[in-house]
């Protein structure tokens, strides 16, 4: 039991690792973009916000996902579901941000080319992100789940 907390402990170590290595990146390139009429303040502090929206669904799902697959191998359903929530999870977040950015409340207080920024530095992130889940489950997602013995009827 020790040991498969470990598994646990070490796979979401590593997709945090990975999950935000690859936000820093995103967010640096973000931050350096040129926009007109958008100082360099207001577009760091913008990519930090949009950074912590993806980024916690990202880790969410991640966290769940790493929960769910030990059990997969013994309860089927409960891995399909685990792995619909996680990307239930991973999409509601940002989904929520651009509802947000729709709403007549956001267009009165910021101006269009951040509104544009944020829409554009929103999904690019999420695009990165989910990126980096789907080589995550390729690469490690199946180690240490043992499949299920099928037996022949007698």
């Amino acid at each position: 039991m020790q040991n498969n907390q470990q598994s646990i402990v070490k796979s979401v170590a590593f997709g945090f690792a990975v999950l935000s290595a690859g936000q820093v990146l995103i967010a640096a390139v973000m931050i350096s973009r040129n926009i007109p009429n958008l100082d360099a303040e207001l577009r760091a502090k913008t990519v930090a916000v949009v950074s912590a929206i993806t980024l916690s669904g990202a880790f969410l799902a991640w966290y769940v996902t790493c929960r769910t697959k030990k059990v997969a191998s013994h309860q089927p359903a409960l891995g399909i579901a685990g792995t619909l929530t996680a990307n239930l999870i991973r999409l509601i977040m940002p989904l929520l941000a651009l509802g947000f950015f729709q709403t007549s409340a956001a267009e009165v207080h910021w101006s269009g080319p951040l509104q544009n920024f944020v829409r554009e530095t929103l999904i690019a992130s999420y695009l990165v992100l989910l990126l980096l889940d789907i080589l995550l489950h390729v690469v490690g997602y199946g180690e240490g789940v043992r499949s299920v013995k099928h037996h022949a009827p007698e």
